[in-house]
């Protein structure tokens, strides 16, 4: 039942005591019994009677699909519901050649998410009239001790005819498979052409050469679509390499591989901000993606008659290049301009202010930290690694400005804990682990990461304890689902915590709590909400970032921005709004997230921009 949250679940609870106790060992084996029941899902989808359905799925229960049944990202809640979704696709989508996974990690197996449910869970494999793709089952007993589906999850990983130019499929490489001979150049010499796009347009435009830009581009010329990425730096990695100088990954390296190529078995946990500037640089090389650098865009129109843009790029040189691709993907980062309050009296502070996007480093400030006084407002992740910037290049009073709870997790416990047998040096091949990983609908796992959040909070509770004591507001969710809920919804309100929590802990930096805000500056002080006066120095408003859609709006005008739909957050179906999915603009996505999350979905944007061009949408 929903509450006063949206995306509030409570879970039901299907197998009841005395079901388990009358149940016969032969009907326990979970390999049988999910065979038993994707068969009979089969012979539902081969009647074309979706009426069906309610025969195998239990009437509260959930179906997250990607790409297979529509091309975008639905989350289905309901046997009414489903029974209507699965009715108005089934026959275009075709499902065939059912088969359940044998081996391996998800082969059917018991598990029980909460006290009092049980799911017999399996991945499958299957076909569609234009694809191929996995899907995750999970199956409860009910009442009568018929298992039936609780949740379905089906993703599209490949097109039929156009599948992905990689592995079995890898191209040649030798002199005589290249296109008209040798005469026509070797490989060195049409790459310098193909960079250049002298003989063609890109079938794509790809703005920043991130995460995003780079995982994307790689998986569209898997799919032989042209790509040029554009940035506005001097070098592959100045999005990382320009950040301050502390910065490292908070996610594990098992958890944040890119497409096709695995960071080394050697490669640390969490990558050091410049080292994985590097790595960019080689990836973009060894992936052969055509990267144009210190290129901005100057104008771009897009016409709906003839479905591609007219794109003005301003190279580093001077020089203007028109190009007319066909889609544009926007991979600036899944957040957009930086949001800097204007607040009174800011004018006439005599001290340092700025945003928290401008830090580089402490040690670079002009004079002696020692009795400077430190001003950092905001509590993520940026403002908890620049209050511990600021402490360990000399600052003696460092404040950290809370306005509203925060959620609190140890990188070196929870943030393990979070992956724990999907992405660890024990877990499954990763592709496996991404379609499971992503196959439970956003609202189930915020009532599953409820228990998932207190397991780590029970092991983290000396910092957590410490924390509390130093007057720092500790906060998982209205519903104390954590630190997933909050990215989700927020894209922010958390931090990982890589050494900042125990200098509040012991008193180092200190934290002054101001939950309306601040009201202005004064020539040395900064004001709060309630007339308190904090002296500072240095004031940095680590205040976050506006939504993605106002990046666009600076980029490529007012006319495009107007079309798009706002960035991040749950829509009603409980997938996050616009991103890695229709934006609402014709030709337009937007793209970003962690590396994980860029690993993850450029597969799926890939596969409708190539469906697009292939005409099957």
């Amino acid at each position: 039942m929903l509450t006063q949250h949206p995306h509030d679940i409570t879970l039901p609870i299907y197998l009841k005591s005395d079901v388990k106790k009358t149940t016969r060992a032969t009907e326990r084996d979970p390999k049988s019994i999910a065979q038993v029941w994707l068969n009979k899902f089969t012979s539902v989808l081969s009647s074309g009677d979706a009426a069906q359905l309610k025969n195998i799925v239990h009437s509260e229960s959930w179906w997250r699909d990607f790409l297979t049944l529509t091309w975008d990202f639905r989350t289905i809640r309901g046997i009414q519901k489903m029974t209507e979704f699965l009715s108005e696709h089934m026959s275009v989508t075709q499902f065939n050649n059912f088969k359940l996974q044998e081996t391996g990690k998800f082969a059917p197996n018991f598990q029980s998410p909460i006290e009092g449910l049980e799911w017999v869970v399996s991945m499958f494999h299957f076909e569609t009239k234009v694809g191929r793709g996995k899907g995750i089952i999970r199956l409860a007993q009910g009442d009568d001790g018929a298992w039936k589906a609780h949740m379905i999850s089906t993703s599209l990983q490949e097109l039929k005819g156009m599948e992905e130019i990689a592995g079995v499929r890898r191209p040649h490489g030798g002199n005589n498979s290249l296109k008209g001979g040798v005469k026509e150049g070797n490989w060195l010499e049409r790459r310098e052409r193909q960079k250049e796009f002298l003989d063609e347009d890109p079938t794509v435009l790809i703005v920043g050469a991130g995460q995003s830009g780079l995982s994307m581009s790689a998986r569209l010329q898997a799919l032989g679509l042209s790509c040029l990425i554009i940035d506005k730096n001097a070098k592959i990695g100045d999005n990382w390499r320009r950040r301050y100088r502390t910065l490292v990954t908070h996610d594990p390296v098992q958890y944040t591989h890119m497409a096709y190529l695995p960071f080394p078995a050697n490669w640390p946990m969490f990558t050091p901000k410049d080292k994985l500037a590097d790595w960019f640089e080689a990836y973009a090389s060894l992936m052969e993606l055509n990267v144009w650098l210190s290129t901005t865009i100057a104008k771009a129109s897009y016409s709906d008659a003839e479905k591609n843009w007219t794109v003005s790029l301003r190279r580093g040189d001077g020089a203007e290049r028109t190009l007319h691709p066909k889609h544009v993907v926007f991979c600036t980062g899944h957040s957009g301009e930086p949001r800097i309050p204007s607040l009174p009296g800011q004018d006439n502070f005599k001290g340092t202010l700025y945003h928290g996007s401008q830090h580089e480093d402490a040690s670079k400030y002009k004079g002696d930290l020692k009795d400077k006084k430190v001003i950092v407002v905001g509590t993520g992740n940026s403002g908890h690694d620049i209050a511990q910037n600021y402490y360990e290049a000399g600052a003696d009073s460092v404040t950290m400005l809370q306005r509203r709870g925060t959620c609190v997790i140890q990188a070196s416990k929870g943030g393990f804990m979070l992956h724990e047998g999907l992405y660890d040096e024990t877990g499954p091949p990763t592709e496996d682990a991404d379609v499971f990983g992503q196959s439970l609908p956003i609202p189930v796992q915020f009532a599953l990461n409820i228990g998932t959040t207190k397991r780590i909070s029970e092991a983290e509770n000396d910092n957590l304890e410490g924390l509390k004591k130093a007057g720092f507001n500790v906060d998982f969710c209205h519903d104390e689902s954590g630190i997933f809920r909050k990215y989700m919804t927020r894209g922010g309100g958390y931090y990982i915590d890589v050494g900042c929590s125990q200098l509040i802990i012991d008193g180092k930096v200190k934290i002054a709590q101001s939950p309306n805000g601040i009201k202005g500056f004064s020539e040395n002080e900064l004001i709060l909400a309630d007339g308190r006066k904090l002296e500072a120095d240095i004031v940095v408003l680590a205040t976050g970032y506006d939504n993605m859609r106002t990046s666009v709006r600076k980029a490529l005008g007012d006319q495009v921005a107007d079309r798009c739909k706002d960035v991040w957050d749950l829509d009603d179906e409980g997938e996050l709004n616009a991103m890695w999915r229709p934006s609402g603009h014709p030709g337009f996505w937007y793209f970003g997230g962690n590396l994980a999350l860029c690993r993850i979905y450029s597969r799926f944007l890939a596969l409708q921009i190539k469906a697009i061009e292939a005409k099957l949408v």
